[in-house]
């Protein structure tokens, strides 16, 4: 199935499915994880806060009003940084080494976490889900021509197809990308 983000979260806002939770999952955990770690949790607790985080994302999600002009990863770093305060308040001290957080009042002042940061993160999500979508000929093509930057006549001679099929590989995943990266870039 060839789901955009922007329709992933519209699906978890309403009537999500399992495997719509594992794909919100696999996508933002990493980016979650980041978060955490900045913030000076302690490694060994990040996988503690985060089961607590997708907990409360469960029950806050259907609240959420997606509009493809305002911010998700504002909303997303709002509720993050509330579950952070009250994980941080249940901790035992020794456990609390977690920075000031207080001064952090949203993603923008975080400056680790820079725009061009998070669209790298983003991208590179994307890129290792959708891969798992193509033929591994159609992966291989795309990574030489367009990552790579590698003539397409080049590519199509080692690859054994046509110049044209490489152009229509390098389409087909770039729309994909396109496609996905809709909605949650902002």
């Amino acid at each position: 199935m060839l789901d955009t983000p922007a329709t992933l979260l519209h699906r978890l806002c309403d009537q999500p499915f399992p495997e719509d939770w594992e794909r919100f999952v696999r996508l933002f955990t990493p980016l979650l994880r980041r978060w955490a770690i900045r913030l000076g949790v302690v490694e060994s607790s990040v996988e503690d806060m985060l089961q607590e985080l997708f907990l409360l994302l469960i029950q806050k999600l259907p609240e959420f009003q997606y509009d493809p002009t305002s911010s998700f990863r504002a909303w997303l770093w709002t509720v993050f940084r509330h579950a952070s305060l009250a994980w941080r308040k249940r901790q035992p001290m020794a456990a609390r080494e977690l920075g000031q957080l207080d001064e952090l009042a949203s993603p923008d002042s975080i400056s680790e976490t820079s725009e061009a940061e998070y669209r790298r993160y983003l991208l590179s999500r994307i890129i290792q889900i959708v891969q798992k979508d193509f033929p591994e000929t159609t992966w291989q093509i795309f990574q030489q021509v367009v990552l790579a930057g590698r003539p397409g006549v080049e590519v199509a001679r080692e690859c054994g197809v046509t110049v044209n099929a490489v152009y229509l590989a390098r389409s087909r995943v770039l729309a994909r990308l396109r496609e996905e990266l809709s909605g949650l870039d902002r």
